[in-house]
């Protein structure tokens, strides 16, 4: 029978709900009590798919799967990828990116590109108009072939951290990572673990896992780009 020890070592319950601690590393043996999803814990010993461990003042025995060296909680709050609209959604704004009235783009990407194309622009129906860039060192957005960027920022973002914001030509600025795990309704939905960029001026920037910019405000929190409907379409544009 193979056996492991490991030295007294802090860990984290990560399972999808409570775990049980029992005197006796045996599934039926009797419980002591329950051990709350995501709390700490100290690993005393392990031996075959059990660990002996300490919560509190109590003692014993788990299942060693249930447990994580990494912190669940502190995972969740980070953000690293997956902020870009995928592909073949039709996204419709109002008030838009640069315009109050509203406005339909349908998306598609190529490699780290990620396009918003309006097919009733008058002038530039087969252009892009908008493009996000996600190569998993960072996330941008801005006009199409263009220096009008509205964010640039790198990952990982860390929800209650800074990060520096370059979509400023002059100048970088000093982003907070207000939120990753907030629910934001907007006309479009409601949309849970959204990212909030809150900038120096006190304007917001509100980013959806796989959709993109749901909602930007001003210092004063005045809606000027708010997601209205979002759809899937078969064919890419």
């Amino acid at each position: 029978m193979e056996t492991s020890v490991v030295a007294t070592t802090d860990m984290y319950v990560n399972a999808k709900n409570d775990i049980i601690l029992r005197v006796e590393p045996k599934q039926n043996a009797k419980q002591i009590g329950t051990i709350p999803n995501h709390s700490k814990i100290t690993v005393l010993s392990s031996s075959d798919g059990w660990s002996y461990v300490q919560a509190g003042e109590s003692k014993g025995y788990v299942y060693t799967s249930a447990l994580s060296k990494q912190n669940p909680k502190a995972a969740a709050t980070t953000v690293t990828g997956g902020l870009a609209p995928k592909e073949g959604l039709i996204l419709t704004y109002k008030p838009s990116f640069l315009d109050e009235k509203k406005e339909t783009f349908h998306v598609a990407k190529e490699n780290e590109y990620t396009y918003l194309y309006n097919k009733k622009s008058p002038l530039f129906p087969d252009l892009s108009n908008f493009t996000y860039v996600e190569d998993g060192k960072r996330l941008l957005m801005g006009v199409s072939s263009s220096d009008f960027i509205f964010v640039n920022v790198p990952y990982p973002l860390k929800q209650g951290a800074y990060t520096i914001d370059s979509s400023m030509m002059l100048e970088d600025q000093k982003v907070l990572v207000e939120s990753t795990t907030k629910t934001v309704t907007v006309k479009a939905g409601t949309f849970e673990n959204v990212v909030i960029l809150r900038f120096p001026d006190g304007s917001r920037e509100y980013l959806a896992k796989g959709i993109g910019i749901i909602k930007s405000t001003d210092s004063n929190g005045k809606i000027y780009t708010e997601l209205v409907s979002v759809q899937e379409s078969k064919q890419a544009p």
